[in-house]
């Protein structure tokens, strides 16, 4: 099996409640079953909690991005393809792997 591509976007295909879920998840980590993800926003809170501020990763927008706090584990049939129109900065990648890093040795 090939290696799994990590820090990329990925289209998510669970529904909440009667929707679906709109933004796509960023893979931050893989196990055999479940893709490790946090969520993109526009929103900069999460309740009470700030979001991750972040460049766009959607090619040609403007608007200002968010990556939620909360790292969440899903089965991997419930994510579509890389999404290849959504790409990390640099400097944001490289925050998120720091943030990831702390966050598990937590864990």
């Amino acid at each position: 099996m090939a290696k799994e591509k990590l820090y990329v976007f990925r289209r998510y295909k669970k529904k909440q409640g009667a929707k679906n879920v709109r933004h796509p998840k960023l893979i931050v980590d893989s196990t055999k079953d479940k893709y490790g993800h946090l969520g993109l926003t526009e929103s900069k809170y999460d309740g009470h909690h700030h979001n991750i501020p972040i460049d766009n990763p959607q090619k040609d927008k403007k608007g200002k991005s968010y990556l939620r706090k909360t790292l969440e584990y899903d089965d991997k049939k419930l994510f579509g393809e890389v999404l290849d129109d959504y790409k990390l900065s640099k400097e944001d990648k490289e925050y998120v792997i720091n943030f990831i890093n702390k966050h598990k040795k937590k864990n």
